[in-house]
């Protein structure tokens, strides 16, 4: 009979005559290099076992054969001919183990124990694989002559075997197949009725040669591919979009591909490329695309699908920009009196139009002298909308300057110079503290406005007294005063708990920013 040995790296089980329990001793649990693999010989199975550990010794050596998934020992093989090894070892030497005998065909897995049943006990769990069928025989056949993108190919393999008992041919299950093709090899398994499926993988080949093995069987085919051409359609009228400049518009268009019967049909699930920039779009069910592009200061963008191996070379579009300057419209910027600036306008262009959906992102910015301007935040603004922002950034003591620009386009809006006279609270103060329940409290204090370089009185302004109990997060007003001619106020209040009380100055003309006064805790005992 023809010996049948196994492919590199497969490892491979052994066979059976009794069924027996795994012992109950505590093993060393070990991986080792030496394996074993599946050989035919005079019409049964074997294993073979090569040793590559140093400290193993053949004559050490028993094969447990289980079934895979299962914990149950079906048979354990021992090997044949190790008394013409040394004691000193044979390293990377093979010994036949006696003829498997197991309960039907398939794949088994192999444990290989050393000094079993010795306190020193080892083994190595699914060291390897036992392949229990004789003379296998492998068929392979694709599900269309041609691969192409609406039919592409799908391998089907088949492998059968003799069964070493019944001699009956017979499904081989579990089975690895090696698959060899011009970029590499990988593996199938084959299922319960002996099959497995796979898909060629062409890269830029229009043929590609399979290679289906499994010890002595050997089947292979030649998949031929039929590549068809690719359509691209971007939304852009005479080829051309307008676009305000350093804005971000969005792109649409479709990709359609031409079948075997020679129409054309929407591609789904194609990336795309804006000037050899992958976009993070792919192409709808309906072949549409959408993505949004950049303009800056560029003058065409080229539009291309990723393309696949189905297709021939992906088709690129051209489309020219016009970019037309923005236009800020009725544009406004006020500060309030916490410091808040905030700007309201709208996104247009001086002429022409724009794709539906076009943004820019818009720089805030400040300048104390109108001449050195920092950014003191941004905002994606879509054009045609109103927008109102304001930067996280509060407004500087003082006067100064604000505007708006698109830095992609370096374009700026006019410049506002806004500000407000500072205020402030001095020598405010809840006496007396500590202080008994029910006693009288009074909150004082005197309001300054800014005047140049100096600060002045601020007369008949009204101040609001807030208090919040201890333990209590919400703030309560309960009362208000009027500052004199000096700028001093002073108001009365009965003390009931304890809490902290703060005077603020809210009540402010256009022209004057708010201040708020410290907060103050009185004991109330």
């Amino acid at each position: 009979m023809r010996k049948l040995t196994a492919a590199v790296g497969t490892v491979l089980a052994v066979t059976a005559t009794t069924l027996a329990v795994a012992p109950q001793a505590q093993a060393a649990e070990v991986h080792l290099q030496s394996h074993a693999w599946t050989a035919q010989e005079n019409g049964r199975i074997h294993a073979v076992f090569n040793v590559l550990d140093d400290d193993v010794h053949p004559s050490d050596v028993s094969l447990r054969v289980r079934r895979k998934g299962a914990d149950q020992v079906l048979t354990t093989l021992k090997l044949n001919g190790t008394e013409s090894c040394p004691e000193t070892g044979c390293w990377d030497s093979t010994f036949l183990s006696e003829p498997a005998r197991l309960p039907g065909l398939g794949v088994y897995t192999v444990d290989v124990v050393v000094d079993e049943g010795q306190a020193d006990e080892r083994v190595d769990r699914d060291n390897s694989e036992l392949d229990y069928g004789l003379d296998p025989q492998l068929t392979v056949a694709g599900d269309h002559p041609t691969d192409s993108w609406e039919h592409p190919v799908t391998v089907t393999g088949t492998l059968r075997a003799e069964d070493p008992d019944t001699h009956e041919i017979k499904p081989f299950p579990g089975a690895s197949v090696s698959k060899d093709v011009p970029h590499g090899g990988t593996w199938e398994r084959t299922d319960a009725d002996g099959r497995f499926t796979d898909v060629p993988e062409f890269r830029e080949a229009t043929e590609v040669a399979l290679t289906y093995s499994f010890h002595s069987a050997r089947a292979s085919l030649t998949v031929k591919r039929d590549r068809k051409d690719l359509k691209l359609a971007v939304d852009a009228p005479g080829g051309t979009i307008t676009a305000p400049s350093g804005s971000t518009i969005p792109v649409r268009g479709r990709v359609t591909g031409t079948t075997d019967s020679g129409v054309d049909k929407p591609v789904s699930d194609m990336y795309m490329f804006a000037d050899g920039r992958y976009t993070s779009s792919w192409t709808k069910a309906d072949g549409s695309f959408s993505f949004t592009y950049g303009v800056g200061r560029n003058t065409s963008v080229t539009v291309m699908p990723g393309g696949t191996y189905h297709f021939n070379p992906a088709p690129r579009q051209v489309v020219k920009l016009r970019l037309v300057p923005t236009r800020f419209e009725s544009l406004k910027a006020a500060v309030s009196k916490y410091r808040k600036v905030t700007f309201t306008g709208t996104l247009g262009v001086a002429e022409g139009s724009y794709p539906a959906g076009t943004t820019a992102l818009v720089d805030m910015q400040h300048s104390a002298d109108g001449r050195t301007w920092s950014t003191v935040g941004s905002f994606t603004a879509r054009y045609g909308e109103a927008f109102s922002k304001s930067p996280s950034r509060t407004a500087p003591a003082g006067s100064g300057h604000w505007r708006l620009r698109i830095a992609a386009a370096a374009q700026s809006s006019a410049s506002f110079r806004l500000g407000r006279k500072a205020t402030l609270l001095v020598n405010d103060d809840v006496t007396p503290e500590p202080v008994r329940k029910g006693a009288t409290l009074t909150a004082k204090g005197g309001l300054l406005q800014e005047y140049g370089s100096s600060w002045k009185s601020f007369a008949g302004q009204t101040v609001r007294v807030w208090f919040k109990a201890s333990g209590s997060t919400a703030w309560k007003q309960l009362g208000t005063a009027t500052t004199g001619n000096d700028g001093t106020f002073s108001r009365k209040f009965t003390a009931r708990q304890d809490g902290t009380w703060q005077v603020r100055y809210t009540d402010t003309p256009s022209t004057h920013y708010a201040d708020l006064g410290r907060e103050d805790f009185v004991d109330v005992r």
